[in-house]
């Protein structure tokens, strides 16, 4: 009798891991390799003329039925929305974001604060000497997506700037 019920306790364990595993598997069937929720808008480039500060906007746009948690959510276990430069040739001086927007869901008693459709993060650099072999503004956008239904995993994706003078 009592091999019967540890082999039952296995197989239910088995069971469970099987069912585990097949949902694992839909959603990453669902989600298609190289999706993306959001997108860094292609940039003409930023206009470098001399020294002082120079505004530099990074346009986001975001797949419709998805939205991005803000820089700034309302709670501590979401992923911020965050721009950060690698090895600026210049001093990041500010990084602006957007205001974010009041989401209510069902499954949260607070409303999230988000950002969806498209928005524009700008960077202020203080420009001082300008090297000569900075062709280009190289940084990266880290976000969480998620829908009415589900968060999808962060990612974080590359983001270029040219510099024209």
């Amino acid at each position: 009798m009592r091999v019967k019920s540890r082999l039952s306790c296995s197989l239910r364990g088995v069971g469970a891991l099987g069912a585990m595993t097949a949902l694992a598997a839909s959603a990453a069937i669902a989600q298609p390799a190289g999706f993306a929720a959001a997108s860094i808008e292609p940039h003409a480039g930023v206009r470098i003329t001399g020294s002082g500060p120079v505004r530099v906007p990074v346009g986001v746009r975001i797949r419709r039925g998805y939205h991005i948690n803000s820089n700034r959510p309302n709670d501590k276990f979401l992923i911020a929305t965050e721009l950060a430069w690698q090895e600026p040739p210049f001093a990041v001086a500010a990084i602006d974001y957007p205001l974010a927007e009041e989401l209510r869901t069902r499954f949260s008693s607070a409303p999230l604060a988000v950002y969806s459709s498209r928005i524009e993060i700008v960077t202020t650099f203080q420009v001082g000497e300008i090297p000569r072999q900075a062709r280009e503004l190289r940084g990266s956008l880290r976000y969480q997506a998620c829908n009415d239904r589900a968060c999808l995993p962060p990612r974080t994706i590359p983001v270029t700037v040219p510099l024209r003078r």
